[in-house]
């Protein structure tokens, strides 16, 4: 399965734009900076606006969790919400609990 390079979601479609793959939303947002940067004259690298725009939507996405199933997902988000915390919260719990 393909992932969008600027967000991280599995690909149904997939439009390339200079050899990288993005969904219908992330390809027109990477349009967008590709004109702005060549009225600017500056260089254009579609790898490096990929990884740009990954980076700014997954703050603190050093590690991106892919196919999690649906129900750990839920019970992760009520626990979170129960603890007034978040799904990272969460996650740190139960990873430290694990290896303890």
């Amino acid at each position: 399965m393909n992932y969008c390079a600027a967000c991280g979601r599995p690909l149904t479609g997939g439009i390339g734009i200079g050899g990288v793959l993005f969904d219908r939303d992330c390809a027109v947002t990477v349009d967008l900076e590709i004109a702005r940067l060549r009225a600017e004259g500056k260089p254009v690298n579609v790898r490096h606006i990929a990884r740009r725009i990954f980076n700014e939507t997954n703050n603190g996405g050093d590690y991106l969790l892919r196919d999690i199933p649906a129900d750990l997902m839920d019970r992760m988000k009520h626990r979170a919400v129960d603890e007034h915390g978040t799904v990272r919260d969460i996650l740190i719990k139960a990873l430290m609990q694990y290896l303890a």
